[in-house]
């Protein structure tokens, strides 16, 4: 594991021990033909990931002296090194054609960043590999999501604060209040913003209403006792949810009607998934996961796949 992780990681472990036993009734595998396989292995630790619009999946990650972000292509064997960052890699979203990446994802970081924001955020040209600094006062920027209006929201999930950045480049630290969010997603019409509480008791998806952020609620609430901690959060075109279990090793697929199923098992330490939307390449209708221990699996067909009962 690379050094910038041991101490996140090291405190995640610490709160799975004394997170309690799971619930006798776990929640179910998903139906359907959907398939699992590894794709990569052997990888450096991966904080986030995404998929672009040719197809090419992108991972976010580093060592304590830099982040690095590089690039996956269907058919290769070794990863593209896109660019490296500041130490801290983070969230990952897209802005056209431009990736939002985020740095300062550090334990430090997230302790002291509701009083002291120093993370960022990058806009990053990935062909080239050229960036540019869109926020350098954030709290965490360990979960990114942009919305359709050209907000961009960024959490932090050791505080309190949800930062919010304005299509003029305008930084609003605390815009939200919301213990521990991690992963992020905009719904499928804009209205809302879905962030996964990663230290609540029992694991929770809160859903904020992006017009008046006062008015959240708690959209999801683990069937399991405990705290399974949620990780990385992304959607589907039909507004479905996918969460990354980092307790547990599993994403977790959750419909619009807050029914939840397994739909990839057997991983360590889930930081983050991905559903991609390309013709080509890592096609869409799969889904896409990694996490610390530097796998990253594929399922195929994991949009299409269905909810027992």
């Amino acid at each position: 594991m690379r050094k910038v992780f041991v101490g996140l990681s090291s405190f995640l472990a610490v709160c799975l021990l004394s997170a309690g036993p799971a619930a006798a009734a776990e929640v179910p595998k998903c139906t359907g033909s959907y398939v699992q396989s590894t794709i990569f292995s052997g990888q450096p630790a991966i904080e986030n990931l995404i998929v672009g619009g040719g197809g090419v999946l992108y991972t976010s990650g580093g060592d304590a002296s830099q982040s690095l972000l590089n690039a996956y292509t269907k058919g290769t064997v070794t990863p593209r090194l896109v660019t490296t960052g500041l130490p801290g890699g983070g969230g990952l979203a897209w802005s056209g054609k431009r990736l939002l990446w985020g740095y300062g994802d550090l334990l430090a970081n997230g302790i002291a960043g509701d009083t002291n924001p120093t993370a960022g955020l990058y806009s990053v040209r990935v062909g080239p590999g050229t960036s540019e600094v869109v926020s350098d006062h954030l709290g965490m920027a360990n979960g990114i999501a942009r919305g359709k209006d050209g907000f961009i929201y960024a959490s932090n999930n050791l505080g309190l604060k949800l930062d919010r950045i304005s299509p003029k480049g305008e930084t609003e630290n605390g815009w939200a209040n919301l213990p521990s969010a991690n992963g992020l997603t905009v719904g499928r019409h804009g209205r809302y913003l879905y962030a996964n509480q990663m230290f609540e008791t029992p694991s929770t998806i809160a859903r904020i209403d992006t017009t008046d952020p006062s008015k959240m609620w708690t959209f999801f609430t683990s069937p399991e006792e405990g705290n399974v901690l949620l990780d990385g959060l992304a959607r589907d075109g039909a507004n479905n949810l996918y969460a990354a279990v980092f307790g547990k090793g599993e994403v977790w697929k959750i419909s619009p009607s807050k029914q939840a199923c397994v739909i990839a098992s057997g991983l360590s330490q889930t930081t983050s998934v991905a559903v991609s939307g390309a013709k080509k390449g890592f096609k869409a209708g799969n889904l896409y996961a990694a996490g610390f221990d530097g796998n990253i699996i594929q399922v195929t067909g994991a949009t299409d796949a269905g909810f027992p009962g």
